[in-house]
Parts: C-alpha cells; structure tokens; sequence
C-alpha cells in the first residue's frame, strides 16, 4: 500500500501546486487592478481546475476601459512578477530549510512550477504576443525584446534549479516542466489568443 502511495499523491501534490501557482499568478493580476479601483472583491478569482482561461475576473468593465495603455501594462506583468517573487522566495526557503523530503519534492514543484509560468509567458507566449504579453505590444513592443531576455534567464533559473534537486527526482522535475510549458502555451493559443 505505501508503495501505491507516491504514485497517487505526487501527482495529485503536483495538481495542488500548479493549481496555487496559477491561482497566485492571477491574485498578481488582481492586486494591480485593485490598486487602481477596478477589482472590488480581491479573491474572488477566475480559475477553473484545467487552468484555461484563468482570469482576474470578475473586475469592473467600465473601470478597466478607463485604464491607460501603461495601467494595463502594469495589471498584466502584476501576475508574471508575483511567479518572479515566489520563485525567489521559494527557491530561498528550500535551500536554507528544506532537504530530500516530499516537502521539499513539492516545494521544488512550487518553485518550478512558478519559474515555468513566467518563463513561457516572457519567451514562448512572447513570440506570438498571448494572454498577458498582449498588453506589453500594446504598450511598448521595444519592451518585448528585453522581457524575452528576462525570459530566457528565468529559463536559465530553471536549469539551474533541476541540478540543485535530488538527483532521482530530476527527470521527473524536468517532465513536468515540459509539459506544464506546453499546456500553458496551448492553452493560451485555445483560450487568450
């Protein structure tokens, strides 16, 4: 039976994490917003269990239509800084706190799973401007270039990151980041595009 156990939590474990990612991803977006008076319920979140579509929504139309070009800039790198910080942070509390225990196995999903988000928006959802980077080439597409760049270095974390991990969770780790980077991009071409 408690060999039965890994193969069932992990990923369910892994689901939870990148179901908060994406949940915090969102609460970023929200905060910005809020900030400027167009989110009147801060946690009241978009976000359905296969992630499509996920939004900051509901917020005020009327408010949102009143926005600058740079306003809607800053709402939607709000989510992308969010998966920037807690990837820091998380990054920080596993290698001072944390050793080879599943603790550290999902805090590592966390982690990852922040570094995937944001690097597939600043690269992958860069080329073809998805879901937030659609305000960036609204607002100033010279700033594409330098977030690709941002991008490709939080690609560099991440690589990074999987030679930190224990060496048996490695393929694992990496498969995951593989196919979350996939199903973020597709799902951004279904839903935002």
């Amino acid at each position: 039976m408690m060999k039965l156990f890994p193969k069932i939590a992990f990923p369910v474990l892994a689901y939870a994490a990148t179901y908060t990612t994406i949940w915090l991803h969102e609460l970023g977006h929200a905060l910005v917003y809020r900030y400027f008076g167009c989110k009147p319920e801060l946690f009241n979140l978009h976000v359905p269990f296969h992630f499509g579509a996920a939004s900051p929504e509901p917020l005020n139309a009327i408010c949102v239509a009143t926005l600058s070009l740079f306003q809607l800039f800053l709402a939607s790198m709000g989510g992308i800084l969010v998966n920037i910080v807690l990837a820091a942070g998380g990054f920080w509390v596993l290698r001072r706190f944390l050793a080879n225990t599943w603790i550290a196995w999902l805090g590592s999903v966390f982690v990852l799973a922040n570094l995937t988000e944001a690097a597939s928006y600043l690269t992958l959802s860069n080329i073809r401007p998805l879901g937030d980077m659609i305000a960036v080439q609204d607002y100033c597409p010279a700033l594409r270039l330098p977030l690709g760049l941002l991008g490709i270095g939080l690609a560099l974390c991440m690589v990074h990151f999987l030679r930190f991990v224990p060496e048996k969770w490695r393929v694992g780790l990496t498969t995951y980041c593989c196919i979350m980077a996939a199903c973020m991009v597709g799902m951004r071409f279904v839903f935002a595009g």
